[in-house]
């Protein structure tokens, strides 16, 4: 009662952001015994070598059914992997845009959400209640926002097709911030581009 009484506490204060604080591991039944609502699919990535300037080489369990996720395979497509927990205001806010940029774009840039430090069934809900469909993974202990350097989330990032981190983007998006991001991946993925 104490441990959800702080984090209850922890999550209101943190109107202009969120700061990491609370976890939970990757529980895929409640409580009671009952099955949580299902998540979007995880795929399985290929293998390849580690780069300066790619994602760390954590692999993440899917918060849907698939296998687990090994970040510094997201190559043969650009990525927005996007950061974010329930239990963070901003994250939540957000959330709507990222399924209207997957919407638009998901056939060319592939979408990864992170749930980080957070409890997957009220994840899995929250994704469910906004009919999100594309993947996300759990980051149960925080790994991936340490290996960033983050703070606090939400946290964006624009992967190449080869893998190469090309931007991060601390804080919530703004619809704008967003479409620059989606733009400057799908420039990189055309012909002429990084």
């Amino acid at each position: 009662m104490a441990v959800r009484l702080a984090g209850g506490l922890l999550a209101a204060t943190l109107l202009a952001g969120c700061t990491t604080g609370q976890q939970g591991a990757p529980d895929r039944e409640s409580a009671a015994g009952e099955a949580a609502p299902a998540a979007p699919a995880c795929e399985q990535l290929p293998e390849r070598p580690a780069e300066a300037d790619q994602l760390p080489a954590l692999t993440l369990p899917c918060l849907g059914p698939g296998p687990d996720v090994a970040l510094d395979r997201l190559t043969g497509r650009p990525t927005l992997v996007n950061l974010w927990a329930t239990w963070c205001g901003p994250c939540r806010e957000e959330m709507p845009l990222l399924q209207d940029a997957h919407a638009r774009h998901g056939e060319q840039i592939r979408f990864l959400g992170v749930d980080v430090q957070d409890d997957p069934e009220a994840a899995r809900s929250f994704l469910a209640e906004l009919g999100v469909g594309y993947p996300h993974a759990v980051d149960a202990d925080g790994e991936l926002l340490r290996e960033l350097g983050g703070r606090g989330l939400p946290i964006t990032l624009a992967v190449d097709a080869e893998g190469r981190v090309l931007e991060q983007v601390m804080g919530q998006l703004s619809a704008e911030e967003l479409e620059r991001l989606t733009d400057t991946l799908l420039s990189s993925d055309s012909p002429g581009g990084s």
